[in-house]
């Protein structure tokens, strides 16, 4: 996907989450160090075997979500004083958004909710020579919802 002719790029990417931030803005203040964001959706699909050992049919099982978010140390100080701790923060939901370089147009393309977020653990790592202290943390979300899709989870 491109717009007007540019692919899409971090800096196009908007996060949104009232509960953590108390703003319905994209990249409100508290959110400005975040300098990675991942997700993925898996579906548990199992082939069946039949005679001669050849599959026959497939077995659905269950959708797993994952997702992780990466933080400067200056957010994660930010975030843990709301509430004592990121652990503390309870379950939110984050949104994932493009708009254009100059952030004046949302293009509505996609649309990525993380749904019921909750931080499991709290930490830090940094060594010698770090310019930018910054710590991936696990967002363990209940569902991830995307908006050219139809809503049930995991776009079944």
């Amino acid at each position: 996907m491109t717009i007007n002719n540019v692919a899409y790029s971090w800096s196009m990417v908007q996060l949104t989450s009232a509960a953590l931030t108390g703003s319905t803005s994209a990249n409100p203040t508290i959110l400005a160090g975040v300098v990675g964001i991942k997700w993925s959706r898996k579906w548990h699909v199992e082939t069946n075997y039949g005679l001669g050992g050849k599959p026959h049919t497939r077995g659905f099982g269950n959708w797993e979500y994952s997702a992780s978010i990466t933080m400067d140390y200056n957010t994660q100080v930010q975030l843990r004083a709301l509430n004592g701790g990121l652990t503390n923060l309870g379950e939110f939901d984050l949104i994932i958004s493009f708009s254009n370089e100059l952030g004046t147009e949302d293009f509505g393309e996609e649309t990525i909710t993380l749904k019921q977020c909750i931080f499991t653990e709290d930490g830090m790592e940094v060594s010698q020579d770090d310019t930018n202290i910054t710590q991936e943390f696990e967002l363990n979300p209940i569902d991830i919802i995307i908006s050219s899709e139809v809503a049930g989870g995991g776009g079944a």
